[in-house]
């Protein structure tokens, strides 16, 4: 679902940068500490937690190699690397960082339960391990407003986009954290704007091939792309004439203590 960095920048990598301050801040990440970012992606959350606080190093680790590449082209810090790795096979030994952090992709590990359990093992004991996903309950705007065009028009596309919407919710990232054995785990709403410059900067950015949203339209024709970009449309705008338009975003972050 992700392959093109560039053009990931251009439909998450905007959110990203905005939401990764607020998640830095929630998980309490402290100078002189060591912190691993566990599918950095772009990396937005690595070079975030550099530029606000004076960390001993930050790595970021994802499966893409072209990811990677992309990451390193923006990093100059020297605190911050960036690698390729699997979260369920972190390469990295047992109680190697203070703080295991993941943002907007734990959704997308083959086995979650297994990339919690590594991101626990390789934090060492006291140290703090989270992760932030979109709320799934309808907080992220953009997504209600083209997956509500698409099951409008598609029915059957309902259960396909309740699959590609896990650990969205306080209940579920409380759960996932509580099994695998964390203390003092806690739960918080993180929210943000995003803000569109026209319908186009919108559509533009949703048809860019990345993540679920790319991968739906890609199995449908390009009237039926029309006739989806005229429904997402009216969600997004109403009754409004095109131009500049905010949408609101909520994510859902937890974090755990290591015993």
């Amino acid at each position: 679902m992700f392959e093109v960095a560039a053009a990931y920048e251009e439909t998450m990598g905007r959110w990203s940068r905005q939401l990764a301050p607020l998640f830095v801040e929630f998980v309490g990440v402290r100078e002189v500490e060591s912190v691993l970012d566990v599918g950095c992606g772009t990396g937005s959350l690595a070079l975030t937690i550099a530029s606000m606080r004076r960390v001993a190093k930050v790595v970021g680790v994802d499966p893409s190699a072209a990811f990677i590449d992309f990451a390193r082209s923006r990093n100059s810090d020297p605190r911050v690397f960036f690698d390729v790795g699997d979260a369920e096979r972190l390469p990295f030994p047992d109680a190697s960082f203070d703080r295991c952090l993941s943002l907007l992709m734990m959704s997308f590990i083959p086995n979650v339960s297994n990339g919690v359990r590594e991101m626990r093992r390789v934090t060492r004991p006291g140290g703090v391990v989270a992760t932030c996903n979109w709320d799934n309950q309808g907080g992220m705007e953009v997504q209600r407003c083209f997956w509500d065009a698409v099951v409008a028009l598609d029915p059957a596309a309902e259960s396909r986009h309740q699959r590609n919407r896990p650990l969205g919710t306080a209940a579920n990232l409380s759960d996932l954290w509580s099994a695998a054995g964390f203390l003092n785990v806690e739960v918080k709403d993180l929210n943000i704007l995003l803000e569109f410059s026209s319908f186009d900067d919108l559509w533009v950015a949703l048809t860019k091939n990345q993540g679920p949203v790319g991968a739906y339209l890609a199995t449908i024709s390009q009237q039926r792309q029309d006739e989806l970009r005229d429904k997402v449309r009216r969600n997004a705008l109403g009754s409004r004439l095109d131009g500049p338009f905010t949408l609101r975003a909520k994510a859902w972050a937890v974090k755990g203590t290591v015993p």
